[in-house]
């Protein structure tokens, strides 16, 4: 795609291809200012790595003229004032060219409210749809709402919402079951079981988009090998449980525990049918943290569907916090190259 120059400057100002040789240090310092506040742990040790491989540009020259790794970093910047002010990412999201993500949108906050967003991501979608891509997606936080208004304008439906929550402390906490509903561990083998439910609770769109796979579910040998060996070495457990009714799962609770030798926060997953939705909650959250209390003392996360606001109350009630909402909002290319 031809640089959209503008004119009456000195130098360069516009849209161009990122060029993965000359803009990692540029785009950094960029997403480092434009998302300030909003970064955690893992962004900041992403973006000092990026700060690092600029040095190495000799060397990344070569991604951007490999045909293996075509496609590996492409995007776009915009410079003005003889700096990166705007940045768009664009990559496949696994196999093929149907399915494309857009990431890393961002516009130096001297520098907003000029369009420099929405020609970046008119940008992006152009070349998904060059390249023979039919859906687009991407995460937005909820509550920023220049950016929701911008990619609804553009086409871009919700999918599915994600709410991530943070409990600083496990405190001891009694299982309380849910009356009814018997729990148990489950087995490798039901993996298929689990892989049914999910495709209770996730939303049909979204898996349409983004389809789920039986595999994804299945506990394979060397799956569970490697599970034995991080209990053996790090003292790093997982634990799954599920809720079932008749012959099939209505819930399902995996608790990754930390032991001493391992680093960072406990984890918790849940799920939960539906129409079983305000009934096992708290047994799924009373659980997880009744195990959690035989391991070291440190924080849990977990994230939950953002309208399961069941579950969200409950974990609120044992002292989770939540830390931010993210929305999935996908947009689907048609063959002539409208957007639907």
């Amino acid at each position: 795609m031809v640089a959209r120059a503008i004119g009456g400057r000195k130098g360069f100002s516009g849209l161009r291809p990122f060029d993965i040789a000359r803009d990692l240090g540029g785009v950094a310092e960029l997403l480092e200012r434009a998302f300030a506040g909003e970064l955690e742990a893992a962004d900041l040790r992403w973006l000092r790595e990026m700060k690092a491989l600029r040095f190495l540009a000799p060397f990344l020259w070569l991604v951007s003229v490999s045909p293996e790794l075509y496609g590996f970093f492409p995007g776009f910047v915009w410079v003005e004032d003889n700096r990166i002010v705007g940045n768009v990412n664009v990559n496949r999201e696994g196999p093929g060219w149907r399915h494309w993500r857009i990431s890393n949108l961002a516009v130096h906050p001297a520098y907003r409210r000029r369009g420099i967003g929405r020609e970046l991501m008119e940008a992006a979608i152009d070349l998904i749809r060059q390249r023979g891509g039919e859906v687009v997606t991407l995460q937005v936080r909820r509550a920023n709402t220049a950016a929701q208004r911008l990619y609804r304008s553009l086409g871009f439906a919700l999918l599915k919402g994600t709410t991530s929550l943070k409990l600083v402390r496990v405190e001891p906490v009694a299982f309380l079951p849910a009356q009814g509903f018997p729990m148990r561990p489950w087995s490798p083998e039901e993996g298929h079981k689990v892989y049914e439910l999910a495709r209770a609770v996730v939303p049909a769109r979204a898996q349409w988009l983004n389809p789920l796979r039986e595999e994804h579910f299945t506990l394979s040998f060397e799956r569970r090998l490697a599970e034995r060996l991080n209990s053996l070495i790090r003292r790093q457990d997982i634990h799954r449980w599920a809720t079932e009714r008749g012959e099939r799962f209505v819930a399902t609770l995996i608790v990754q525990a930390m032991g001493p030798l391992s680093t960072g926060p406990h984890r918790l997953e849940m799920m939960v049918h539906p129409d079983c939705r305000g009934l096992l909650e708290e047994a799924l959250v009373t659980r997880a943290l009744s195990l959690l209390g035989r391991y070291p003392q440190r924080g849990v996360e977990t994230e939950v569907p953002a309208d399961h606001e069941e579950a969200i109350q409950t974990l609120q009630r044992y002292g989770f916090v939540e830390a931010k909402t993210l929305d999935w909002l996908g947009l689907e290319l048609t063959r002539k190259g409208r957007r639907e």
